[in-house]
This record gives structure tokens, C-alpha cells and sequence, in this order.
């Protein structure tokens, strides 16, 4: 009686199917799907079993497919990504990130990864050159906020789109603000019509003091001080009586008092000073009375006081403190002159032009 070994290798002989006078096995199935025509079993597996695959393998993933593996894909084992060792899946091409890594940033953001990360490391992003690209470019103090700042209920990188509008983050400053009562003055909400992203302090923005101040431009110096240094704050009314432009007066008498007080200088400040600074002052006319920028004297002085030697008296001045100070040999020099005195007054009255052959 047969065993029942005999009777299985006899069914299996039975299947065999000839063909051509060779004996043919049956053909086993290929668990890693369907793949490339070129792609022979040999190009990963040795004769003398099919694992471990070879090291290294054959097949080069970057060049036979559309997806290059780079930074912490080369290290990944295949089976991370093919599931189940079929290599016909996932079907992807470079870019498609989305396919394999949850997004934290729930749509909000691109849908493409390496728009922002590398295939290195997800957590190291360069958020400043990611933010330039948005409605929303970080400059001046937003550059030194964290994210958490503005995203506040964004967890997990989630950064869901945000009012860019000023008041959305500032609303309290605007109300609150100590210096201008800007909800009273009913002040733009627009905040950067007035400030820069440098700070709330100052100008930096684009208002617009010439409409507002019936035509007074803040220029030079005047565009560096505070608000309260002319206005009383918060409800801005003007510490001086109303100005135009070139009426200097009317806010720096008590420059003008310190400096020039019953020297007989006019008023209008521009004639020797610029909206800059104060100093530096050059009082241009000064050649209509006396030439010191033209003529003998032009280059021959420094400061005002050479010549106005008295404090705050532009009346007053002196030749001496240039000219000849021997008044015995200026006398002599003088004699035949006509009502001569050696005093400053009876040489500018006979040399007004500062010359010699006067």
C-alpha cells in the first residue's frame, strides 16, 4: 500500500507541465508588485536566499524612479514607505509629502513640505524667509517676537492665518495710549500711518502733520521730537499760538531771547539758522551791513564772537581783536585823516566794505 508521501509526490508530479520536452515548475508569485521589465530578482537577492537583500542593492532609487531619496530618506528602511514590501506603492513624486507625514498645519499653509522644511529635519525652519513670503513680512520689533506671540492658540505648528490689520494684535495700545488720545482725535486704526514697526515712539509711519497742521511740514530737527514738545497731550492742542512754516517766532521766543535779546536781530530764524539744528547758524545778510563771506574778510573769522565780543549785544563789536592793537602806530598811520578816533565805530565808519583803500 502506497504512503501517503508517495501519493503527494505523485499529484505534484502530475502538475507539472511539460513544454518543448523540458519539465516546468509552477511559477511563483511576486509579493513586491508589479515592477519594472528591467528589474531582475538578482538586482537585490542572492542565489543563496532571498534575505538579507543585497548591501548594496543594485537598483538605484534615484535614478529608476521619480523620487530621489535625500537626507533622512536615504536611512529609511524600504518597508517605512512601501508597506508590505510593495514597491509598485505608494505611487508618488518628489514633493508629495503629504502622502506620508501627517500635516500639523491642518491646510492652512502649502500643501508642499520643502517649501519650508528639508528632508533633514522638520523642526529647523527659517521662519523669517517663510514669513517674507506671506501678506505679512516680519520687520522692525515683529523680528523679535516668538511665533507663539501672535499664534498664540496654534498648537503643534498649526499657524493658522492671522488679521493682518494693526489693530487686530494692537487695540490696546491704541486705546489705552498714554501719550494722544487717539480714539477722541478719532485717530486711523491704520497704525502704520503714523508709526514704524521699529517701535511706537516717533514718526516712523506716513502721517500726515502738513493736513493735519494747515500746511506745517515736520522737517529737520522738528521731525525727530515728541509730540508733547508742541502739543498738550493726550488731546494734542498746540502749546503756541498757531504757526505757518517759516514762523519761527511764534514757538522759539525764548530761543531768540536767550541768544539775541536787544541786538536788533530779525526774527525770521532762517536767516541764519536751517529746520537741522541751532548750531551751525550763518547769518548770510551779514554782508549787506558788513562783508564776512565775501571780500577781505571772507575765511578771516571762526565765530561770531571775534568780532561781538559783548555776550547776547550784536550791536556791540570791535576791529581790535583781529586788527592793529598799537594804537600808537594807528594813530600815526591815521594822522592826516580827518576825524579820526581809534574806536571800532569811526573804522567801520570809514572802511564799511572792510578794505584798506576805503
Amino acid at each position: 500500500m502506497p504512503s501517503l508521501r508517495s501519493v503527494v509526490l505523485g499529484v505534484a508530479f502530475v502538475a507539472v507541465v511539460v513544454r518543448g520536452g523540458m519539465a516546468q515548475g509552477p511559477t511563483a508569485a511576486n509579493p513586491h508588485g508589479a515592477l519594472a521589465a528591467a528589474l531582475d530578482c538578482g538586482d537585490c537577492h542572492s542565489e543563496t536566499g532571498w534575505k538579507p537583500a543585497k548591501r548594496p542593492l543594485v537598483f538605484e532609487h534615484d535614478r529608476q524612479t521619480a523620487f530621489p531619496l535625500t537626507g533622512r530618506h536615504e536611512d529609511a528602511a524600504c518597508g517605512t514607505c512601501h508597506l508590505g514590501l510593495r514597491f509598485d506603492e505608494p505611487k508618488l513624486a518628489e514633493g508629495e509629502c503629504g502622502s506620508c507625514h501627517v500635516d500639523v498645519h491642518q491646510g492652512n499653509l502649502s500643501e508642499n513640505c520643502v517649501t519650508c522644511h528639508t528632508t533633514v529635519t522638520f523642526a529647523e525652519v527659517a521662519g523669517l524667509a517663510v514669513h517674507a513670503r506671506t501678506s505679512f513680512p516680519l520687520t522692525g520689533a515683529h523680528l523679535q517676537v516668538s511665533c507663539e506671540s501672535c499664534h498664540a492658540n496654534d498648537l503643534g505648528g498649526a499657524y493658522t492665518t492671522l488679521d493682518t490689520d494693526c489693530l487686530a494684535c494692537h487695540q490696546e495700545n491704541y486705546t489705552e495710549a498714554a501719550s494722544v488720545d487717539h480714539a477722541a482725535l478719532q485717530f486711523s486704526t491704520n497704525c502704520t500711518e503714523c508709526h514704524g514697526t521699529l517701535g511706537w515712539g516717533g514718526s516712523g509711519g506716513d502721517f500726515d502733520h502738513v493736513t493735519v497742521a494747515n500746511g506745517f511740514a515736520l522737517l529737520g530737527a522738528h521731525a525727530a521730537i515728541r509730540c508733547e514738545s508742541c502739543h498738550v497731550v493726550p488731546g494734542l492742542a498746540p502749546l503756541f499760538p498757531g504757526a505757518s512754516q517759516d514762523d519761527c517766532i511764534s514757538c522759539h521766543q525764548g530761543d531768540y531771547d536767550r541768544e539775541h535779546a536787544g541786538t536788533g536781530f530779525p526774527t525770521d530764524c532762517l536767516a541764519c539758522h536751517t529746520v537741522d539744528a541751532w548750531s551751525g547758524g550763518e547769518f548770510v545778510d551779514h554782508d549787506s551791513h558788513f562783508p564776512i563771506f565775501s571780500g577781505p574778510h571772507r575765511s578771516k573769522w571762526d565765530t561770531c564772537q571775534m568780532c561781538h565780543s559783548v555776550a547776547g549785544d550784536f550791536t556791540a563789536f570791535t576791529c581790535f581783536n583781529c586788527h592793529e592793537h598799537d594804537r600808537s602806530r594807528m594813530d600815526d598811520k591815521h594822522r592826516e585823516v580827518g576825524g579820526y578816533v581809534y574806536e571800532s565805530t569811526a573804522c567801520y565808519s570809514c572802511h564799511p566794505d572792510g578794505r584798506k583803500g576805503d
